[in-house]
């Protein structure tokens, strides 16, 4: 499926972004998994994991590649960040990235958009000569998973991803690009 991309700008982020981030990152997050955490374990990964300021370093940083999806209004609707892997893959390849966040806002889901950034992290991988690419999905996460394997991407492992001082069951996923 192409993408529908009407009234869609994609676009690389820029310092200016790290509020709008924070917001969306937040308020997806709680919106697809807020219902599973006790607020204390809520509120300290938020903080963390999606703090304006965790963003604004991602955008000023060459390591990563931060792109968004900016509606008509110039409001965030989705976005896209790679880095340098971090992820517990034992057996990665040197060189080896990740896909650390793909976030699409409720109202623009179904549109292609996740696709079109998987195909963005792709390109970014094979540019920085990535031999994998990396992800985790939550494991109880199956639309997203389902998503990533279209893509190519396998489960290769699992791991215990901390909310606060819940622990989830993580998905390790890769993409073999050479």
């Amino acid at each position: 499926m192409a993408a529908d991309l009407t009234g869609v700008t994609i676009r690389a982020a820029v310092p200016g972004d790290a509020a709008a981030l924070e917001e969306l990152g937040q308020r997806t997050f709680l919106e697809k998994f807020g219902h599973l955490y006790a607020k204390a374990d809520l509120d300290t990964y938020l903080e963390e994991a999606h703090a304006q300021t965790f963003y604004a370093h991602m955008i000023d940083s060459p390591d990563y590649l931060v792109r968004l999806a900016a509606l008509p209004d110039g409001a965030l609707g989705a976005y896209l960040v790679c880095s340098p892997l971090e992820l517990p893959a034992d057996d990665a390849k040197e060189g080896a990235v990740e896909l650390m966040r793909l976030y699409v806002d409720t109202p623009l889901q179904g549109r292609g958009l996740g696709s079109h950034f998987i195909g963005e992290a792709v390109d970014w991988a094979k540019i920085s000569r990535a031999p994998e690419l990396y992800l985790s999905v939550f494991s109880e996460n199956e639309d997203a998973r389902r998503l990533y394997e279209r893509h190519g991407f396998e489960k290769v492992g699992e791991f215990d991803f901390p909310v606060g001082n819940h622990l989830d069951l993580e998905f390790l996923m890769r993409l073999k690009l050479e």
